[in-house]
C-alpha cells in the first residue's frame, strides 16, 4: 500500500515554491498517494491546476479534516500556528521545507513553539537557509537537514529552445532571473560581474 503525502502550503499563487512542490510531486506521484492542501482564500493560478494532474488539491476550509502517513509544512510567511493547521491536517510525522531566508529578510518573524516542537526536520533548500534558522533558533540544528529542490532538467532545457518573442541585443549583458526581485534572493552579490 502507497503510503500518503500531504503537501501543505497556505497560499498558491505562482512562485519558487509553488513550483518547486509541483516538480516534486511530479517526480513522486506514482509513488505516493499526494494530496496538496491549502487555506487562503487568495489562491489561485496555473501552479496549481497543474498540480492537480498528479495529486488531489484541497481547500482546508471546505473540510473537517484530513489524515497521511506524512505532512510536509511548506515555509509561508503567512502561515498560522502549527495548532490551528494541525486541527485539519492529522499526520504520523510532519516535515517542514524552508524555502526563504525569513530570519534575516524579516527578523521579526517567529516559528510558534509548537512547530518547533513537533516538526521531525526542518528541511532546507541550502545551506544559507539552514544557517538561517539556525542563527535565529540554535537548538534546531540537529533537526535542519539540507536538501536542494529537486529540478526536472529535460524540461528546463526543453524549455529553453522554445522560441521567444523577444529582440536580445548581443553587444549587452542580459541577466535573466525567474525569481522576485528581493533581499534574500542575493542579487547584489552578482555586482562583481557586471
Amino acid at each position: 500500500m502507497k503510503k500518503s503525502v500531504i503537501f501543505y502550503y497556505k497560499l498558491f499563487f505562482a512562485g519558487g515554491t509553488e513550483h518547486s512542490i509541483l516538480n516534486l510531486v511530479k517526480k513522486i506521484y506514482k509513488e505516493f498517494n499526494i494530496l496538496v492542501a491549502y487555506d487562503d482564500d487568495e489562491t489561485s493560478g496555473i501552479v496549481l491546476d497543474e498540480i492537480s494532474k498528479y495529486s488531489k488539491v484541497v481547500n482546508l476550509n471546505e473540510v473537517s479534516n484530513i489524515e497521511a502517513d506524512v505532512c510536509i509544512w511548506c515555509s509561508q510567511l503567512r502561515q498560522g500556528p502549527f495548532s490551528e493547521i494541525s486541527k485539519k491536517i492529522k499526520a504520523n510525522r510532519y516535515l517542514y521545507w524552508c524555502h526563504s531566508l525569513f530570519f534575516e529578510t524579516f527578523p521579526d518573524f517567529e516559528f510558534d513553539d509548537e512547530l518547533m516542537e513537533r516538526m521531525e526536520k526542518f528541511i532546507c533548500v541550502s545551506e544559507t537557509v539552514k544557517k538561517d534558522i539556525v542563527n535565529k533558533y540554535s537548538f534546531l540544528e540537529s533537526k535542519c537537514e539540507v536538501i536542494e529542490n529537486y529540478l526536472d532538467v529535460k524540461e528546463i532545457l526543453d524549455k529553453s529552445k522554445e522560441n521567444i518573442d523577444v529582440e536580445i541585443d548581443d553587444n549587452t549583458l542580459n541577466i535573466i532571473s525567474v525569481s522576485r526581485l528581493a533581499k534574500d534572493k542575493r542579487f547584489w552579490q552578482n555586482e562583481d560581474v557586471v
